[in-house]
């Protein structure tokens, strides 16, 4: 028997595989961008893509340091930490069941790799 807790983690789980697989495209004058749900850059396809994707990502690594700076107070309060642990324990287990779930889907054939492939 499940309670409403069960049903609600249920829930959660079906809209992060589901918000996983999100991909969103924009193509403006012959420049086209890939994000992800998270608004992550996956991919620009252009003349200078790579370059535009590696200061993407350089810009990511410059910002992260102030982004641990600024939630240090934060990220040491005991409150805090518990619920840390238990977010990150639950995002353990739930990519242990997508990545389970995923090899049962390629086993089952390449249905919804059009991402995957094309880059």
């Amino acid at each position: 028997m499940t309670g409403p807790y069960d049903e609600l983690g249920l829930k959660v789980q079906r809209a992060q595989y589901e918000l996983e697989r999100i991909r969103g495209v924009g193509t403006v004058r012959g420049v086209t961008v890939v994000v992800d749900a998270e608004n992550r850059l996956l991919a620009v396809h252009a003349p200078n893509g790579t370059a535009i994707h590696a200061a993407y990502r350089a810009a990511l690594a410059d910002k992260e340091p102030q982004v641990v700076a600024a939630m240090r107070e934060l990220s040491a309060d005991p409150q805090v930490q518990s619920v840390q642990f238990f977010a990150e324990a639950n995002t353990a287990r739930l990519e242990a069941e997508r990545h389970a779930r995923a090899e049962s889907e390629e086993e089952g054939g390449a249905i919804g790799r059009f991402f995957e492939d094309s880059w």
